[in-house]
């Protein structure tokens, strides 16, 4: 678990799990497979193989964490390069009751790693 000045609650998983990254483009809905380096309540860190635009666009992101299915809507704010593909930071869209269902999810995974 790492910590930011800005935020007391980042998760950082050991085998990242896979997650689906939906972007809507001129021909439609394109789905993507990312790896989920790291969580926080307002926002997570991925891996793709593919590059993608930094736009305005809000993309759909669907992942597991821990037992609940989260979907939430986000926007990438940051790309590197990395190795064989691209690392992108994106910021979710403000929703109270997804950060609260995030940082219980958080401090179950954590749970589970000390037992």
């Amino acid at each position: 678990m790492f910590y930011k000045r800005s935020e007391s609650f980042r998760y950082t998983f050991g085998a990242p799990p896979e997650i689906k990254l939906k972007l809507i483009d001129s021909t439609g809905n394109l789905t993507i497979y990312c790896l989920l380096l790291d969580i926080s309540p307002k926002g997570a860190k991925l891996f793709s193989e593919k590059e993608l635009k930094i736009t305005e666009e809000i993309v759909g992101l669907k992942f597991v964490l821990n037992h609940e299915t989260i979907t939430a809507d986000a926007k990438i704010v940051w790309r590197q390069q990395y190795e064989e593909g691209w690392l992108y930071g994106v910021d979710f869209e403000r929703n109270p009751v997804k950060e609260l269902l995030i940082s219980t999810e958080i401090r179950e995974l954590k749970e589970v790693e000390l037992h």
